[in-house]
């Protein structure tokens, strides 16, 4: 029987970490670094830092390679890289959208090693089907990869509780009240941790670790792969989750005359700004996304028509921004998918709406787009990596007979 464990710190660091700890953070984020710049940006002792590598080497989980000399790097004998293991544990992580999964394993140092998109069922099927046919992939990911799996993660638009990855809405789906975390770890007894996360929440992990976000005192992120736009703010990385469900941004009303919003209001954020809102499609027949990229490079050309249809989207995403500016007062603000290329096209509508904010006039918060590739997968396999990346002596425990899932 699987074992259900709430946790409910950040992802990582995480305090009181041992050396091994934060030398593998060091080595992920970097993909491979000199071993004596790592006991120097560190601020190990030499011996300290040598008992991490060997415990880390004999863990395999990193790897020494050949000195090699950089320009620039002082005279003197060069130092061994320290790259992850090519043998080392990968985690496998997924995207839910309306009518597409992709799945992605994803190795220590965040290189992709294999990805894949497969079809969903229809919008309204049911949700354990669909999970459990994920989870069947997710398996067979692992299985090709022949590498020990750290975790699972699944990213999706909707009310994700954070505590414990219940669905509680996910209008885009056609779920309520999904379990997903619990039908997941119940499918997959043999990987020790299995996540489910708003999609919004891993993109700006992904932001914050790797991408326009790197340095931000409190990160707001909005995204939007086409149907729906989440959001998420994460101060010094730790995420803002209120009582499980905060920065629903999509649901900022920015009209309140406006189109009705599957959630019961009018004139939300995302049925003003997203693909559907451009299409003017609905839930159930959202439009075609290459339609909308259609209508983006028209728009960057500049063909009257279409511009004025993303200046209007971009100005609801401005007027959204300025009251999630009033209320989190971020010092940088990163828009990634179909609202980065807002920001491309047509900044000058979202910085004017932008202006309403009295903390955005006085802050000048930046705006920027995001600028990792397929940010929620990479962001999955940040929070599937937290746990080990904070306790590295759990491969050291860690048993493919015994399940051991952690929920967040």
């Amino acid at each position: 029987m699987n074992k259900l464990v709430v946790q409910t710190t950040a992802a990582y660091p995480q305090p009181s970490e041992s050396a091994a700890a934060r030398l593998l953070q060091l080595v992920h984020l970097t993909g491979s670094v000199p071993r004596a710049e790592a006991t120097a940006k560190l601020g190990l002792p030499r011996s300290t830092a040598s008992e991490a590598v060997s415990e880390l080497v004999a863990l395999g989980l990193i790897a020494q390679g050949p000195p090699a000399r950089r320009a620039g790097a002082p005279r003197g004998r060069p130092s061994p890289q320290l790259y992850p293991d090519p043998a080392g544990p990968v985690v496998v992580v997924a995207r839910l959208d309306s009518s597409e999964a992709e799945l992605a394993v994803v190795e220590l140092g965040g290189s992709v090693a294999q990805r894949r998109r497969i079809p969903l069922p229809a919008w309204g099927s049911d949700p354990r089907t669909t999970l459990s046919a994920l989870a069947g992939l997710m398996r067979e990911a692992v299985a090709e990869s022949g590498r020990p799996c750290a975790g699972a993660a699944v990213g999706l638009a909707g009310m994700v509780r954070a505590t414990d990855g219940l669905v509680h809405s996910a209008l885009h789906l056609d779920w309520k009240s999904v379990p997903a975390a619990e039908i997941l770890a119940a499918e997959l007894p043999e990987i020790p941790r299995v996540e489910v996360g708003k999609d919004a929440s891993y993109a700006a992990l992904a932001e914050h670790c790797r991408g326009a976000g790197r340095g931000a005192r409190t990160l707001l992120t909005l995204t939007c792969e086409h149907l729906g736009i989440g959001g998420a703010v994460l101060q010094q990385g730790v995420p803002f989750t209120g009582a499980g469900h905060a920065v629903e941004a999509g649901h900022v009303v920015v009209d309140p005359a406006g189109q009705p919003c599957p959630c019961g209001m009018r004139g939300c954020l995302e049925v003003s700004a997203d693909g559907r809102a451009l299409l003017k499609g609905t839930p159930s027949d959202p439009g075609d996304p290459a339609e909308v990229e259609d209508l983006l490079r028209r728009a960057a050309a500049g063909e009257p028509p279409a511009a004025a249809r993303i200046a209007a989207a971009a100005a609801n995403l401005g007027r959204a921004l300025a009251s999630l500016t009033n209320l989190f007062d971020p010092d940088r603000v990163a828009l990634s998918g179909l609202l980065g290329e807002y920001l491309r096209i047509a900044p000058d509508r979202i910085h004017a709406e932008l202006e309403a904010s009295v903390v955005a006039r006085t802050q000048s918060p930046e705006v920027v787009v995001g600028s990792v590739a397929s940010p929620v997968l990479i962001g999955a396999a940040e929070q599937a990596f937290g746990r080990l990346l904070a306790t590295p002596c759990l491969m050291a425990t860690a048993s493919p007979t015994r399940s051991r899932v952690v929920v967040r």
